[in-house]
């Protein structure tokens, strides 16, 4: 939402919390019902484990998908669901 309030996720898509999504929408971004939103530059998630998905999916992204098999074991923690991303 800090995101949102400083004008980086209007007209595009982005996630949140499922709790403030109204409010996002309302700040002009394009709700997407996903864990993890990748487009490009800006990549949002929702609540505090989406954060998780996030950060290992950045890992995955920048160092490939070994290494965040790595960060996954390390962490003791398990990615849910896909990262939308926009094509």
């Amino acid at each position: 939402m800090a995101l949102s309030a400083a004008g980086f996720t209007r007209g595009r898509p982005a996630t949140t919390h499922s709790d403030t999504r109204a409010a996002l929408a309302a700040q002009g971004a394009k709700v997407v019902n996903a864990r993890v939103v990748d487009d490009g530059d800006l990549v949002t998630t929702g609540g505090i484990t989406s954060g998780l998905d996030g950060a290992v999916w950045l890992v995955e992204r920048f160092l490939g998908a070994q290494f965040a098999n790595q960060v996954e074991t390390v962490l003791e923690y398990e990615r849910r669901g896909t990262v939308w991303r926009n094509s």
